[in-house]
């Protein structure tokens, strides 16, 4: 700020600059003699005016401008008419009353008008620095709204697989405890990796890539040789780049859930990361029962919604979801987005 108020009084002492050479070169027209006399009388009233303008903004910035204006206009009129009088003197130039009024006179008038223009220009910057100040309170508002909203919908997807994971941890301890035991290994080291993330803005993609693996090796554990996995990352993806956290996961999630899991024989969910010209694209496809089955049809909404809403928050345009159902059997997720690159 103080940088921005250095650059403007640089620009103000040459306005007036400019302003004084003016004044200068109509009074010369005007009065003839010569022209050095008036470049001096004009610089003289156009710097006195310029440094008690400068001390009132430095020390008493909480004036009135009618009181500011009065003390300008005033003492410029007083020591700038001391200043022209002894140039005159200097000159040798002859001059009465009259020649004083007059000179009070212009000065009286140039000095009003050099300080309306400065004064509304002034008041511009005010204004504009107002608004601008107001627009950051506003942008810092919605960031902390759409923080909070973010923070709602993350919230809503992690203990559906929590609860979900717990209930078929449950299950498993009657019918099978050694693999139970296995199970919650897997789910405590999942969770350690979860909450290191929970509540972070953004997290790598590596740790995302990694909390699918601990993931789908649960699932795998849980349902056999009914569910195989694999996640294929291209060359170009660079796995430090940040992404929305649990933006993936609950994808994946759905496709066990009501593609694999409700199909007698199985299937598998294949995993594919690409990246184009710097954004990430991921597709998550599974063989499962498609759009036909009940399953699909009672949950895989709610997640969609809630990751649509919050690519929306964060990048608004610039990222999409679409889910398709290819010839055949099963659902093709595809999300894309530009790491990092939060709105």
């Amino acid at each position: 700020m103080d940088r921005k108020n250095s650059n403007n009084t640089v620009r103000d002492i040459f306005i007036s600059i400019f302003f004084c050479i003016g004044i200068a070169l109509i009074t010369y027209m005007i009065k003839g003699g010569a022209f050095s006399r008036h470049l001096i009388i004009a610089f003289g009233y156009g710097g006195i005016c310029n440094a008690i303008s400068l001390m009132l903004r430095h020390y008493s910035p909480s004036w009135r401008s009618s009181i500011h204006f009065m003390i300008v206009v005033g003492g410029t009129l007083v020591l700038g008419t001391l200043h022209a009088i002894l140039w005159s003197v200097w000159y040798r130039t002859q001059g009465g009353v009259s020649e004083l009024l007059t000179l009070v006179s212009f000065a009286l008038f140039f000095l009003t008008l050099i300080y309306y223009v400065f004064y509304s220009r002034e008041k511009a910057l005010l204004y504009e620095n107002k608004l601008r100040q107001a627009r950051l309170h506003q942008a810092e508002q919605e960031k902390a709204l759409v923080v909070s909203q973010l923070q709602v919908l993350q919230s809503q997807i992690e203990p559906h697989f929590l609860f979900n994971t717990l209930a078929n941890l449950q299950v498993l301890i009657d019918a099978d405890p050694s693999k139970a035991k296995l199970l919650l290994v897997q789910l405590t080291e999942l969770l350690r990796i979860s909450l290191k993330k929970s509540r972070r803005e953004w997290i790598m993609l590596g740790d995302e890539i990694e909390l699918l693996d601990a993931y789908l090796g649960i699932q795998s554990m849980r349902l056999g040789e009914r569910l195989s996995y694999r996640i294929v990352v291209e060359h170009g993806v660079d796995k430090y780049w940040n992404i929305p956290p649990h933006m993936l996961q609950p994808l994946v999630e759905n496709a066990v859930y009501h593609g694999i899991e409700p199909l007698q024989e199985g299937g598998e969910i294949a995993i594919f990361m690409s990246s184009l010209n710097g954004r990430l694209l991921v597709e998550i496809k599974d063989n499962g029962v498609g759009f036909s089955g009940e399953s699909f049809q009672q949950g895989h909404g709610v997640s969609l919604d809630n990751i649509r809403q919050r690519l929306k928050a964060l990048y608004g345009d610039q990222a999409y979801l679409s889910i398709s159902a290819p010839e055949g059997s099963g659902v093709t997720t595809k999300i894309e987005l530009t790491p990092g690159d939060y709105m």
